[in-house]
């Protein structure tokens, strides 16, 4: 968790000016910093829930089929699809880097396919930084710039 305090900036071409100072820390004793949920809207009540050690950094891709796709952790390179009733981890499979792309899904001849950009830097890896300093850790992701493109029906 952290603090954010609006500031008064000038903007100058070329420099950072988003008008705020912020703060982070981590809970003493947390065991982990990522979640991905499934909520049950009608009955407001959390279905299940998948922790990570690291930053879960972005979008949750949910089929038709009930499979969501997600990066749960930039940090460590794995797209992985989970059961969206269960939460149980059906298939991951490790990247050239970072995802941060948000995943799509098409069909090209009647084969399902699932995408997803790999590639690291700006708002993760800065944050991994901050998380870092506060742990007293330093995290390496490679950086690369790679589209992955795998037969969801192959996943299951």
């Amino acid at each position: 968790y952290g603090t954010i305090e609006g500031l008064e900036v000038e903007y100058v071409p070329g420099r950072g000016s988003t008008g705020a100072d912020s703060d982070m820390t981590l809970r003493e004793g947390a065991d982990h910093i990522g979640e991905l949920q499934a909520w049950d809207l009608d009955a407001e009540e959390l279905v299940w829930q998948g922790d990570f050690p690291d930053l879960n950094w972005g979008s949750v891709l949910t089929t038709a089929a009930g499979i969501s796709f997600s990066k749960a952790g930039p940090p460590d390179r794995y797209f992985r699809a989970f059961d969206a009733r269960t939460g149980e981890e059906l298939w991951n499979q490790r990247l050239s880097s970072g995802v941060m792309g948000v995943p799509v899904t098409y069909a090209i001849d009647g084969v399902q396919c699932v995408a997803v950009q790999s590639g690291w830097g700006v708002d993760p890896a800065s944050m991994t930084s901050r998380v870092d300093r506060v742990r007293g850790t330093f995290t390496y992701v490679p950086r690369s710039g790679t589209v992955w493109v795998f037969a969801a029906d192959d996943l299951r």
